[in-house]
């Protein structure tokens, strides 16, 4: 979601000086400005950057002195969320919400799933027109996850690879498969089985 309303978003606004080139102007005063900078609001930082001017522990600073940074004050419940600046002039501050969201995971699977089959595929010298059965094997009580997913994203799977994979108990007896490889997704080992019908 875009947005330019600034309150909405929680965005803030502090004051960052160059120390180096500042020092030289103020000379003595310095100490001054140092200690008092983390004690200016945000509001009064917005106003410099419109206004170029902004008063410091009774010290005027102008235009240049000091360099303004928007960033979002989070509060302190909102785990999984990370704000960051953009870019280095400012303009932009982006949120993130790094939340797993459990409708989408289930997607995330079923296509990491459709992933490592396509690549198992190709590794096998398959044809996009070949067609093959697929199976894979889980170890106990593990993928469920990734089974749930299968189940819920069948048609999706099935328009993509050409087969919804299944577990490797229901393969025929006798058959054998052209590749079989272990696997990883999600932290969850199983091997994937590639058959000929």
């Amino acid at each position: 979601m875009f947005t330019s309303d600034e309150a909405l978003s929680g965005v803030r606004y502090r004051a960052v000086a160059d120390w180096g080139v500042l020092g030289k102007k103020l000379r003595a005063n310095l100490a001054r400005v140092k200690n008092a900078l983390p004690t200016i609001s945000s509001d009064e930082v917005k106003a410099y950057g419109r206004t170029g001017q902004i008063t410091v522990d009774g010290i005027q600073l102008v235009e240049g002195d000091l360099t303004t940074l928007r960033y979002i004050e989070l509060p302190p419940a909102s785990e999984g969320i990370f704000a960051t600046n953009a870019d280095t002039d400012s303009n932009v501050v982006i949120k993130l919400d790094l939340q797993i969201h459990a409708e989408l995971a289930g997607e995330w699977l079923a296509r990491e799933l459709i992933n490592r089959i396509q690549k198992l595929r190709k590794k096998a010298g398959l044809q996009a027109t070949d067609n093959v059965h697929v199976f894979y094997r889980f170890g106990d009580s593990t993928g469920e996850d990734i089974q749930d997913a299968i189940t819920e994203f069948r048609d999706m799977i099935e328009r993509t690879v050409g087969s919804v994979p299944t577990d490797v108990v229901d393969k025929k007896q006798g058959t054998q498969p052209v590749i079989e490889e272990e696997q990883v997704i999600a932290d969850t080992k199983f091997l994937l089985y590639l058959v000929r019908p």
